[in-house]
């Protein structure tokens, strides 16, 4: 009987110590997932243990609860509005998700566990704000140079396989990390300065050595670039920028996975990498360099057929020569020896068959035809001369 007693006891806690706390805490109204993804992400950046959040309708429910939505959609959801409450980032902070459903109360229970306490979360976004401020320049990309530049000289490569550092709260704490805590330290430091930025996760390295990977995506002047921070860490010996706002063209090795490999994420990402007005101008500068060569020899091929042409042309015209253009109508005459031209018809036989002809003629004597007939053949017999330069 006793047994008895303490049982139906310890079922009256069981059932009604979920509603006391359910009435004490305060519930969170959502109506659609995209409100639940954001409420859970103030939840978490929060640091709230337990939330309870009112569902609208069995079809947000059904949603919600059906399948693992924590494990998968929510650590892919981006709120550009709230970026530190996003899935993408806040999730990684949490070890283990409970969710319960009091179908009486339409109500869903959330209960998260953290892998840092609540003090020690408050105390790195703390720092992180301040941190952001310091390394904020005057423009989107020095702001971006900056922060790239002191996560890779501020901490190195966990490369233990035991107590890895996964998180950029862990990794600062120890100055040690691996690249989801590179990706998450960039993202807050960032988001905290407002500019876009987003989680990438997937595979990295070549064909056939390919792990687990992540890295960032950036916005800067209106371009999304890649960004790898991991890969620039030389081993703490120096900064590199060979996966520095890179286009996709020129960032290897980098195989999306999940909604990040979809064409609508892929697509926003700039082909070509990004350039300051410096660079720009280094690579016109060099471009100019590497084409004064070619430049040149065009030039010398140039001059020397310009010569040629000189040349030739000197040779065909230095030599003028006077030439005598007769008329068709004088006879060939040969210089190698005298000769008689041919006899030609005299003025008077002319005049003679004139005026026996039937032709009209204005004449009125001999010696006028033959004055006319005179002047006529001077002309025919006029030389023209062709000096050719």
């Amino acid at each position: 009987m006793r047994n008895k007693i303490l049982i139906i006891f310890a079922l009256i806690v069981i059932i009604l110590c979920p509603a006391t706390v359910h009435a004490k805490s305060k519930k969170v109204s959502v109506s659609s997932v995209e409100e639940f993804y954001t409420a859970i992400g103030h939840q978490m950046l929060n640091h709230n243990t337990q939330q309870f959040y009112i569902i609208s309708s069995d079809e947000l429910k059904q949603q919600i609860t059906s399948g693992n939505v924590l494990d998968t959609q929510f650590y892919e959801h981006y709120n550009p509005n709230d970026p530190l409450a996003s899935g993408c980032y806040s999730h990684f902070s949490i070890q283990n998700i409970r969710i319960a459903w009091f179908n009486y109360s339409k109500t869903l229970s959330v209960q998260l566990q953290f892998y840092v306490p609540k003090e020690t979360m408050n105390e790195y976004h703390e720092e992180m704000r301040n941190l952001a401020n310091e390394l904020r320049r005057e423009n989107d990309y020095e702001s971006v140079k900056a922060v790239h530049d002191y996560i890779i000289k501020r901490v190195e490569y966990d490369h233990n396989s035991l107590g890895t550092n996964y998180t950029d709260i862990e990794g600062f704490r120890e100055n040690r990390m691996v690249c989801q805590g590179y990706s998450m330290a960039t993202y807050v430091l960032l988001s905290y300065m407002g500019i876009p930025v987003r989680i990438v996760t997937g595979l990295g390295g070549p064909e056939g050595d390919r792990e687990p990977h992540a890295w960032n995506i950036v916005q800067v002047d209106g371009k999304w670039y890649n960004y790898d921070a991991t890969w620039d860490d030389d081993c703490g010996v120096k900064v590199s920028y060979d996966y520095f706002l890179k286009g996709t063209r020129a960032f290897p090795h980098h195989t999306a996975e999940g909604v990040y490999a979809t064409d609508g994420f892929t697509g926003m990402i700039s082909e070509t990498s990004y350039y300051t007005p410096e660079e720009i101008r280094r690579n016109t500068i060099m471009a100019i360099c590497s084409a004064i060569p070619i430049i040149a020899i065009i030039a010398v091929i140039f001059l020397i057929t310009k010569k040629r042409k000189m040349k030739l042309t000197y040779t065909t015209y230095n030599a003028p020569s006077v030439g005598v253009v007769l008329n068709d109508d004088f006879p060939k005459m040969d210089f190698d020896k005298p000769s008689t031209p041919n006899p030609t018809p005299s003025v008077l036989d002319d005049y003679n068959d004139q005026n026996n002809s039937n032709n009209n003629y204005n004449y009125n004597s001999y010696n006028e035809y033959k004055e006319e007939k005179t002047t006529s053949s001077n002309k025919t017999s006029s030389l023209s001369l062709r000096i050719d330069n």
